[in-house]
């Protein structure tokens, strides 16, 4: 296409010079026969080419800058030069819409992503947790059973072997507040059965529910949901 357009100027700019040259020529013989000498002939044959060189770049300008758009729009509200017009510029804008596309990523690129969009969240709801517990153990654990009550709960969430589980000694506290709590931890972390927070429970504090079954921690787990250090919450966010 460039080829073709610049062999279409070229021969173009040659027929523009001939005709040019031709003009100038008569111009120099006419000179010299109505008896000028042969340097003003010279002289005549180059101004009237310069005149002419002069005269095409000011019509080409103002055909390029003027004419041409105003002959473009006009044609362009004919239909059927509308539709030639139409015809040519969607293959150009689809083209350049192909080579504008960002790359798209790969499959293995997108799974990569998911897999740590997952375990982000998977992370960040642990922590979450983690944070609840300190808060709500802070007053009523040493650093040392916190640490453990902590480690125990990332296992719970993890939903790892009930033999990684460690006891705590709590302080104050009542069945009420450990109950609730498991109920707090349960409900954030569903679906789960409330049976293995039960076995948490029983578990991670046994002098608590020394005395007690693991069905009956679960049926009473949000028992008095307003009494106790350590309430109900439905979000623990």
């Amino acid at each position: 296409m460039k080829q073709n357009s610049l062999l279409q100027y070229i021969v173009l700019y040659m027929i523009v010079a001939c005709v040019a040259l031709a003009i100038a020529t008569l111009a120099r013989v006419f000179t010299v026969s109505i008896g000028f000498d042969s340097f003003t002939a010279f002289m005549v044959f180059i101004v009237v080419l310069a005149i002419q060189v002069v005269v095409y770049l000011s019509i080409h300008v103002v055909l390029q800058n003027t004419m041409l758009p105003w002959i473009g729009e006009w044609l362009s509200k004919i239909p059927y030069f509308r539709k030639k017009i139409e015809s040519r510029q969607v293959p150009m804008i689809a083209k350049e819409t192909l080579l504008d596309a960002p790359e798209q990523p790969s499959l293995e690129d997108i799974r990569n992503k998911q897999l740590q969009n997952k375990t982000k969240e998977q992370r960040d709801r642990l922590n979450i947790a983690l944070n609840y517990t300190r808060k709500s153990f802070a007053l009523y654990l040493s650093n040392e059973h916190l640490d453990v009550l902590c480690r125990n709960l990332q296992a719970y969430i993890n939903e790892l072997d009930v033999k990684e589980l460690q006891p705590v000694k709590i302080k104050e506290l009542t069945a009420i507040d450990i109950r609730h709590f498991g109920w707090n931890i349960w409900n954030y972390s569903k679906p789960r059965n409330q049976m293995d927070i039960a076995h948490f429970l029983k578990i991670v504090f046994p002098d608590v529910f020394k005395e007690t079954e693991v069905d009956s921690i679960k049926r009473h787990l949000k028992d008095d949901e307003l009494k106790g250090a350590i309430k109900i919450q439905e979000n623990i966010d």
